[in-house]
């Protein structure tokens, strides 16, 4: 029996003895529950079932989480035919008007109750007291109570005012054309006249200009409701005529005497603001009804996700196209959204929507998606928190894995309606440009700056960084890997990832440019042999792997390389961190300032100790020892205090710690940011950060002043000095140019040579920063090649030629680096294909083997899948694909149908078949990245 079928049987059995009254209570089957007892995985449960609401043999609830029924079994409980029924909000469409009236169904389900306030997310959780508070008001005899909305920005404050307005409609309580007037007191904040002209009109003459009498919004809003946003923007005067209209109403037009009218109007003011101190007390005691609406942080994850889904069915709404989700997308937004709540999640969906519109519109089914369509900055956040795969668990008790979203199933939220359609404009926009016979390539940019232009106003643009990484045949790697045992086993150390990478590149540079370099002399090699023995018996013994493996017996230059990187392995540790504890006398004047800088660069190694003036000096020393131990991971701790005695117990505290501390005085909050981010982004010491923080906050070195004139640098470190330096330097080269107006050279020097010639360079130079392979331990920070090639060392490259001022990247060039040296590897080597189209069919694939792995690979995983399959290509042509001669593991044979399936549209395009052993290669290089995932 198939799968699907096995479902839908399970499906129609679990409803065979059920009623109606079972039917209102369960709303239908969740997925997870059928998974569990059929024993296969929910993805595949999920799937099958949206499988049978395609072919019409089940129909889908959209509760949270989304159940689903079987048809047939429906339409013999209700005795009705569900012939066009496949998706529903709740059984309540399915079971008729009769049945909402049965005996025990009591509450309106809220997808068709026509209480504008049931239709609101949240209205029966977070929203439920603020809901009854503004029943309570528009209630309350005669006319219903005054209201203060409190909020911050973003959470809804205006859409609340307008549902209140619809429910007193809806309840008979205002006329159906009763008027709704809104007014923002911030648009005439510096023109206190203008303002209450606008609020309580003007007659003829009353100032210039004022040419004939006009009514003002009290006037207008007269039998209805009037929403004033922004009231703390309401000057004195201004809230003192609004008190005495709320006390009679009756109001004077500006400049008119003599004339008394009146407007029963009821009046909901709205705040960001504490209304104690932004507004007259004689105003507030005229509001007696004050309505908190909470920030989207204080709602549920349910009622978060609902929000989520329903603003991306708005926006498919207005594509017109059908949109699927990843469930990786709901959680970051979710989680992302802090400050501008419902406002800024709207914005943010509109702008992910938009710019996913854009790579689509060619595509008339639907637009895809995924975690790459996310800003850069919700992107990393989401990479980078430990919590996703819990998070994720959470979210898919009210999602699918992906969720899609047809817009012949939304209704548009009334607002939505009017909005500007940029999706409406696009496609007119691209009709024309293509009347007019632009290239196609034109068309996109045209079209790009036309989005740009409208997403502007919603989000800021991020910085893209340049993310790259070196590739090496894959029978290099895996010689690598075997050495790395080797090393470990022989030096009783562990390494780090960076083994490989480094080694790799290093043997795969030296086979590919020869025997050219000779940088070291014998006298340099025989003094590294003495002062690293074990690390040169090691390389000794690479040599003769090297010779067993590929046949070639290096040259001993080549082993002391070898030994150089197996020492540079062994000292550097990923895992030590400097601590930073900050030390201030007062009650919360330390945690303020650590909770600044935790809140804007993320978790750091910190913390505080708020001292108070209580405290004996023998108690604070005590509790300083207790926290620096506690902050101690292997570089010790850097100690930022205020004032006092504090100061002066360097030396008794590194004793009564055993470890190395550091202390200034003088801490502000900014000395607390610029230390923890000189701790976190480069591989100081704890004395170059200490140096590094007293020479910019309290000018005690030297070196700053003697450094002007100087020509600026940056130092390109590498193993042999030239190869890989080389493709450093131009790589940096790259990164000033588009950083830096400023004129900053790159100077390229062998790591075996620091010693002899960084002396001149920091006497001629003002080096801002070094990259390489080896940390030459000087003032400038120090990049690893790793870091820069990796990403994160961009950044901080970044930053330092900016000063710490982030510019904004051309959006073209965001993924240039990697896209150029793949492009350039390609024209190198492949003699058959053409190496661009080949590319371009290559990335495209990369996404699709994302899509369907639901991940998000790291760069090193793509280039080499990106590198591989092009060769793999190249193959086929020569006939001789490589065979998989090891037996291929269960994680590995689990991905080929992935791997079969997205390579097809490229197969089929270049008319060529790759064999099941270059599959299998393929599928390694997967599992190998979702076993690290």
């Amino acid at each position: 029996m198939l799968r699907i079928d096995r479902v839908y049987q399970a499906l129609s059995k679990l409803w065979v003895d059920k009623t109606i009254s079972d039917l209102e209570e369960m709303q239908g089957t969740p997925a997870l529950e059928l998974a569990k007892a059929l024993e296969i995985s929910r993805a595949n449960t999920s799937l099958e079932l949206n499988k049978l609401v395609r072919d019409g043999r089940a129909i889908k609830v959209t509760t949270y989480p989304v159940r689903f029924l079987p048809k047939e079994g429906m339409e013999a409980l209700l005795d009705k035919t569900l012939h066009d029924v496949t998706e529903i909000q709740t059984v309540a469409e399915i079971i008729g008007s009769d049945q909402d009236k049965s005996e025990g169904n009591v509450d309106v389900t809220l997808a068709h109750s026509k209480n504008p306030f049931d239709q609101i997310i949240g209205y029966q959780s977070s929203l439920k007291k603020v809901i009854s508070q503004a029943k309570a008001a528009v209630y309350y005899p005669p006319s219903g109570l005054h209201m203060l909305l409190l909020g911050q920005t973003g959470t809804g404050k205006t859409f609340f005012a307008e549902k209140t307005y619809e429910y007193s409609q809806y309840e008979g309580l205002l006329a159906e054309d009763a008027p709704f007037k809104s007014f923002n007191c911030a648009d005439y904040y510096n023109n206190p006249q203008l303002l209450m002209s606008q609020l309580f009109g003007y007659a003829k003459g009353a100032f210039t200009g004022a040419e004939s009498d006009r009514e003002g919004l009290v006037e207008k809003a007269d039998g209805g409701i009037l929403l004033l946003d922004e009231v703390h923007r309401l000057p004195p005067e201004g809230q003192e005529m609004l008190f005495y209209f709320i006390d009679n109403g009756i109001f004077n037009r500006l400049g008119e005497s003599g004339v008394k009218r009146h407007s029963k109007v009821l009046i909901i003011c709205a705040t960001t603001e504490n209304p104690e101190s932004a507004l007259l007390k004689t105003f507030v005691r005229r509001i007696p009804m004050t309505i908190q609406i909470p920030s989207l942080s204080e709602r549920s994850i349910e009622e978060r996700v609902e929000l989520t889904t329903f603003l991306f069915g708005q926006e498919a709404k207005r594509i017109k196209k059908s949109i699927r989700i990843s469930i990786d997308v709901i959680n970051a937004l979710v989680h992302a959204t802090t400050s501008g709540n419902v406002g800024q999640l709207k914005s943010m969906i509109q702008l992910v929507c938009a710019q996913a519109f854009l790579k689509s519109i060619h595509r008339f089914e639907e637009v895809d998606i995924d975690i790459r369509s996310l800003p850069e900055e919700i992107r990393e956040d989401w990479m980078s928190s430990r919590e996703n795969l819990a998070r994720a668990m959470t979210i898919s008790k009210y999602v699918d894995v992906v969720t899609v979203i047809h817009p012949e199933k939304v209704t548009v939220a009334p607002a939505a309606s009017t909005d500007y359609n940029i999706y409406d404009a696009l496609d007119k926009k691209m009709a024309v440009l293509e009347d007019e016979g632009l290239s196609h390539t034109r068309i996109k940019q045209t079209m790009l700056d036309e989005l740009q232009l409208y997403l502007k106003k919603y989000v800021k643009n991020y910085d893209s960084t340049l993310n790259l990484l070196n590739f090496v045949d894959k029978s290099i790697v895996d010689f690598v890997t075997d050495l790395k045992g080797i090393a470990e086993a022989e030096m009783g150390v562990k390494f780090d990832r960076r083994f490989v990478y480094f080694f790799a590149m290093h043997i795969d540079a030296y086979f590919a440019r020869g025997e050219k370099s000779n940088l070291l002399v014998e006298q340099e090699i025989e003094h590294f042999k003495k002062d690293h023995g074990l690390a040169y018996q090691v390389a000794e013994r690479f040599k003769s792997e090297v010779f067993n493996t590929f046949h070639h017996s290096l040259p001993d230059i080549e082993v002391a390389y070898l030994a150089m990187l197996l020492v540079n392995m062994e000292t550097e540790s990923t895992d030590q961190k400097i601590g930073i504890l900050v030390a201030a006398h007062g009650n919360s004047t330390a945690t303020s300032m650590v909770n600044v800088v935790t809140e804007l660069l993320g978790v750091a190694q910190i913390d505080s100790l708020d001292m108070s003036l209580a405290m004996t000096p023998q108690e604070m020393f005590e509790a300083v020892v207790d926290k620096v131990k506690k902050l101690n991971m292997g570089k010790g701790v850097l100690l930022l205090v205020d004032m006092g005695s504090l100061s002066m117990i360097e030396p008794k505290l590194v004793k009564a710690s055993g470890i190395e501390v550091r202390i200034i005085q003088n801490v502000t909050t900014v000395m607390v940011l610029d230390a923890v981010r000189k701790a976190a982004y480069t591989d100081r010491t704890l004395m170059n950060v200490y140096d590094s923080v007293k020479r910019d906050f309290l000018a005690a070195v030297r070196a700053q002043k003697t450094s002007k004139g100087r020509p600026k640098a940056i130092v390109s470190i590498c193993m042999t000095g030239s190869g890989t330096a080389k493709k450093v330097e131009t790589l940096l080269n790259d990164i000033i140019e588009r950083t830096t107006d400023e004129d900053v050279r790159v100077l390229t020097l062998s790591a075996l040579k620091i010693k002899e010639e960084m002396p001149k360079i920091l006497a001629n130079y003002q080096v801002l920063a070094s990259v390489g392979t080896k940390n030459p331990k000087i003032e400038a920070p120090y990049i690893s090649l790793e870091k820069l090639i990796e990403g994160s060392g961009t950044n901080m490259l970044t930053q330092i030629l900016t000063k710490g001022e982030m510019r904004e990247v051309d959006n073209k060039s965001q993924n240039y680096v990697i896209r150029d040296l793949c492009a350039d590897m390609l024209e190198t080597h492949l003699v058959y294909l053409n190496p661009r189209l080949m590319l371009d069919f290559l990335l495209k694939w990369t996404d699709q083997v994302q899509q369907e792995c639901q991940m998000n690979f790291q760069n090193a995983t793509l280039i080499k899948l990106i590198i591989h399959s092009a060769f793999a290509f190249e193959r086929v042509i020569k006939e001789n694909a490589l065979a998989y001669e090891d037996i291929a593991s269960e994680p590995i044979l689990a991905l080929l149908p992935i791997v079969s399936k997205t390579l097809l549209t490229m197969e089929d395009g270049l008319n060529l078949r790759l064999s099941q052993g270059e599959k299998l290669f393929i599928c390694e290089i997967l599992a190998e990245a979702t076993s690290v995932s």
